[in-house]
């Protein structure tokens, strides 16, 4: 979800449960590591406003604030879907991975935004626990910064470190390609589902351009979405598929799994 959508759609849900002009709390660290983190993703308001229009649409069920779910996260980066859910009362874990290990090139800015979005968020340090650095985590000042529980998984091994129906909630955005080519995403999918209790909220990326304009890796992202778009397992079945319009077309952007 662009930025521009995301806040369009503020229109249309809820107050959120949090003041979303704070800026991240990264004073105090080297240069190097900020610099890691996507220039984008230092815009707390911005990620802020994403991850609520996902929860308003995809997740009616944790906005009722008197209701304390458990919610699980993979892909976490730099956890608004976490923030909010906290700030709403439900015990949150996310999950992430230190995909720039070996790459760890710093950032430079090229754009006043850019310089701007830097700026703010080393203005100020913060007060909680910093862990020994992990060589690729971008996002570990972040999630250190909002006292986060966030544990390292590599998505691409499962089944994941999880029991069954552990947790209530279970939502990948933008994660899953990540994992494994579109020929596993159903196997990926009923990890998820065998772990929630109650719903699954999958997020898709579009096809990469490389990808687009392969015929065989189209028919394969295709044939994973129309068999996720009738899965069952693990209990829980598909529910509703929301399609979407990018520089690759309409395509589907999510989907979400209810118990059967």
């Amino acid at each position: 979800m662009n930025n521009n959508l995301a806040i369009k759609l503020q229109d249309w849900v809820l107050d959120p449960p949090l003041d979303f002009s704070t800026p991240y709390a990264l004073g105090g660290y080297e240069a190097d590591r900020v610099g890691q983190i996507m220039f984008k993703y230092l815009e707390r308001d911005k990620n802020l406003a994403r991850a609520w229009t996902r929860i308003c649409h995809h997740f009616p069920e944790t906005l009722d604030a008197g209701r304390s779910l458990s919610c699980l996260e993979f892909g976490t980066a730099h956890g608004a879907m976490l923030e909010i859910w906290r700030a709403l009362g439900h015990r949150t874990v996310g999950t992430d991975w230190p995909w720039r290990e070996g790459r760890e090139a710093v950032l430079t800015p090229s754009r006043p935004w850019q310089h701007q979005a830097r700026a703010a968020v080393t203005e100020v340090s913060h007060d909680n626990p910093r862990a020994a650095p992990v060589p690729g985590w971008a996002y570990q000042p972040i999630v250190e910064s909002l006292g986060l529980d966030v544990r390292l998984i590599d998505g691409r091994d499962w089944p994941y470190p999880f029991e069954d129906k552990s947790f209530d909630i279970v939502c990948a955005y933008q994660a899953i390609d990540a994992f494994a080519g579109p020929e596993k995403w159903t196997e990926i999918v009923a990890e998820f589902c065998r772990i929630a209790r109650k719903a699954v909220v999958v997020g898709y990326n579009p096809l990469p351009l490389r990808h687009a304009e392969d015929p065989d890796k189209t028919a394969a992202a295709r044939a994973a979405w129309l068999a996720l778009s009738a899965f069952e397992a693990s209990g829980m079945r598909t529910v509703f598929t929301e399609f979407g319009t990018t520089r690759r077309g309409l395509h589907p952007v999510a989907m979400k799994f209810l118990p059967v």
